[in-house]
């Protein structure tokens, strides 16, 4: 009763924020719009209008400085883009401050700035040209995946550091070959560098060359256990595994030693190694605090379980068949709308074309002086209009300073809820768990591109989306239809319903194989006996975070929404 009565003083203010409208004035914009049809005729009111603190003086600064840069003026731009990267920071402003620094003689502050902005185009070709020690050069391009002018820049160099940044490159370009024999060069000079021996390794592993992979981890020392017990454990020499997991100081290596030791009969010593990674802050902490309460329950020490059990995170409880309390929520904070909102809905209102580009400034400018309440108002706007990207971001940031019932709302926002529910009542699945996989896969952002190629909102391989949508929903199928909110929710949608129907409706499962795939999840989990024992079955790391992640946001969404 106290959550929903909370949610409901929680729309009362918000809708106060948002019927709250001062008057704006939309003259400066008016000039605005008039000067940027013709910015070389209109220069005398760009500079008058460059003198605002605002949207509309922001938008001056950076247009006045595209019209000097083009005219050969690069001393002149450089303070009106110095105050316009004061007011807001943009990529597009960083990027003319870049040339005009570099053109106005500044060659080093230029080369900073356009290491900031790399991997574009243009900021790659600018380190190849400013950077004067190769060495750094290669460094920074290999740094951002720009791996490709890395090479180039590293072109003839001999020297220990050069030759690995070159493997690094080759190794990124997939040239696997190239790149081991350009490590085996690099580590006769430099045989202690251990991340060097650790990359190659990797490489070696890839070429199928595990005899020489083992030997590279080994030299590696403990920065290369985790993988060579990653190796042994693959090749079936448990004892050895897990001996060089626990050499390693990476937390998920003594997790995958205590999992063994389990595996041997070994409780007491896997215990002793769950109580001290549940202790602290890497990612398994829930997981071994998880594994320790199971493994106490068991042998009957139900006072040291229950202190672990105090701790678990809701997705966790929900496993042991137990509802965790709603989360402790504070009072929204109270006060009055921004102006800026007043300002962005006119924006909008009046200026077809740039009005919402102009909005978006005035409330990012509007945020960085932004009371709690104000931060709030912002949000609520940013999801009235569907910018649901940015109500989220800012609704996360907020709940971590003021966890209230309104920052609730927009870090799990029920976003593009006309698909959403058509969809899911469509393929019988809970819309708070579409939600919660879209949240977590792509944090609402429907051009989201993944390192392996997944697209959009519920980030859905090509292949799989392909497959969906041909040969299961008879559907037209065009990459860049991935990118369409409606389109990327129900292919989403009817493949959660897929993995429901085949894992028997277990949302834990169909979450976690939503992530690792279904073949894999089968594997991981052949012959096990206790449901309880799911979590710490999954190989991957990522996705037994994923799974942790998706069940607290859907258990967060049925409370909110519920």
């Amino acid at each position: 009763m106290k959550w929903a009565l909370a949610l409901l003083a929680a729309g009362a203010l918000l809708f106060l924020f948002l019927s709250f409208q001062p008057s704006s004035d939309l003259a400066p914009y008016e000039t605005l719009q008039r000067a940027l049809t013709a910015p070389e005729r209109h220069l005398s009111d760009l500079w008058r209008l460059a003198g605002r603190k605002d949207a509309a003086g922001w938008v001056a600064r950076v247009e006045l400085a595209t019209v000097l840069l083009a005219r050969g003026e690069a001393q002149a731009a450089l303070p009106l883009l110095r105050e316009a990267l004061g007011l807001r920071e943009s990529r597009e402003a960083r990027r003319l401050w870049a040339r005009a620094l570099e053109e106005s003689g500044h060659s080093q502050e230029a080369l900073a700035e356009w290491k900031k902005l790399l991997p574009e185009g243009e900021a790659v070709q600018a380190v190849l040209r400013l950077e004067r020690d190769r060495v750094s050069a290669g460094k920074a391009l290999v740094e951002s995946g720009a791996y490709a002018a890395a090479l180039e820049a590293l072109a003839g160099l001999q020297s220990p550091p050069a030759i690995l940044l070159c493997a690094q490159a080759l190794a990124g370009l997939g040239r696997l070959r190239e790149a081991a024999q350009e490590y085996e060069r690099g580590l006769a000079f430099v045989p202690h560098e251990a991340q060097a021996w650790v990359q190659y390794g990797q490489v070696l592993e890839k070429l199928g060359e595990e005899e020489k992979a083992r030997a590279a981890y080994q030299a590696a020392g403990p920065a290369g256990a985790y993988r060579l017990g990653l190796l042994l454990e693959g090749r079936g020499a448990v004892g050895e595994a897990i001996a060089a997991y626990l050499r390693s100081p990476d937390p998920e290596a003594r997790w995958r030693a205590a999992r063994l030791l389990e595996g041997q009969g070994k409780v007491s010593e896997a215990l002793a190694l769950y109580q001290e990674l549940a202790k602290g802050s890497a990612r398994v902490a829930d997981d071994a605090a998880f594994r320790a309460f199971l493994l106490l329950s068991r042998q009957g020490r139900a006072q040291e379980a229950a202190t672990l059990k105090s701790r678990l995170p809701p997705a966790f409880l929900w496993l042991l068949g137990e509802e965790a309390p709603p989360p402790s929520v504070g009072a929204d904070p109270q006060g009055t709308a921004p102006e800026a909102l007043a300002l962005a809905e006119a924006l909008v209102a009046r200026f077809s074309e740039r009005g919402e580009e102009w909005a978006q400034i005035a409330l990012e400018m509007a945020l960085a002086q932004a009371s709690p309440a104000e931060a709030l108002a912002i949000g609520v706007w940013y999801a009235k209009h569907g910018e649901w990207r940015r109500a989220f971001a800012l609704g996360a940031r907020l709940l971590s300073q003021t966890p209230c019932s309104a920052a609730y709302s927009l870090a799990y926002p029920q976003a593009w809820k006309e698909s959403v529910r058509r969809w899911s009542k469509e393929y019988g699945v809970d819309p708070f768990l579409v939600w919660a996989v879209m949240r977590e896969e792509s944090g609402f952002l429907p051009t989201a591109v993944s390192s392996a190629g997944a697209r959009g909102l519920m980030q859905l391989l090509p292949s799989t989306a392909r497959w969906i949508a041909e040969e299961k929903l008879g559907l037209p199928y065009r990459e860049e239809l991935l990118f369409d909110p409606d389109y990327n929710i129900r292919l989403g949608t009817w493949y959660l319903r897929h993995l429901l129907d085949q894992f028997a409706g277990n949302v834990a499962w169909a979450v976690a194989a939503y992530h690792g795939g279904p073949g894999n999840l089968r594997r991981w989990t052949a012959g096990l006996r206790d449901p309880r024992d799911f979590p710490a079955a999954l190989r991957a790391p990522e996705t037994r975070e994923y799974l942790g992640k998706v069940l607290n946001a859907w258990l967060i969404y049925r409370w909110l929404y519920r």
